[in-house]
């Protein structure tokens, strides 16, 4: 486990150099998260996946740092700090949830034909506490979801007839 974090490490611009605003992340790094963030869902123990999402979610937020115009980054942070707050639960979460929510914005600013991040964030809308403590709102939820929904399947049936 912590070979795969240390490539993660050794992957990002703080390791080398400084990233350009305009650079996307190593591939690897990608990988590495994803592969993390596998491992933490499979994981059987409450205590022992609430450790993994914590130090997974420093990592995504480091790459969401380093990388701030890299959607994929900013999809897997959203992502993984949704799962983090969904962990921790109740009000110790609010905080991981709206930086999901932000994180998750700007991936579909940033890649507006990505249908992946309007999913995310539909299904984030839909579990999130409402006012005054979250964002959470069904008819924002059913909206980003059918959008994501319909470019998801627009992408598949256009790589179809390619």
């Amino acid at each position: 486990m912590r070979h795969i974090f240390s490539v993660i490490e050794t992957n990002t611009p703080t390791a080398k150099q400084p990233a350009a605003h305009t650079a996307t992340a190593p591939d690897t790094a990608i990988e590495s998260v994803q592969m993390l963030w596998a491992d933490a869902l499979r994981c059987e123990f409450a205590r022992a996946r609430e450790t993994l999402l914590c130090k997974l979610s420093e990592t995504v937020q480091e790459l969401a740092i380093n990388f701030p115009n890299d959607p994929k980054v900013l999809l897997w942070n959203g992502i993984v700090l949704t799962g983090y707050a969904k962990c921790l639960g109740g009000l110790a979460g609010i905080h991981f949830l709206t930086q999901a929510k932000l994180s998750l914005e700007r991936a579909m600013t940033l890649a507006p034909q990505d249908g992946a991040a309007y999913l995310y964030l539909g299904l984030l809308y839909d579990s999130a506490p409402e006012a005054p403590y979250g964002f959470g709102d069904e008819s924002m939820a059913k909206m980003l979801l059918e959008q994501g929904l319909a470019l998801t399947l627009n992408s598949t049936e256009q790589l179809r007839h390619a």
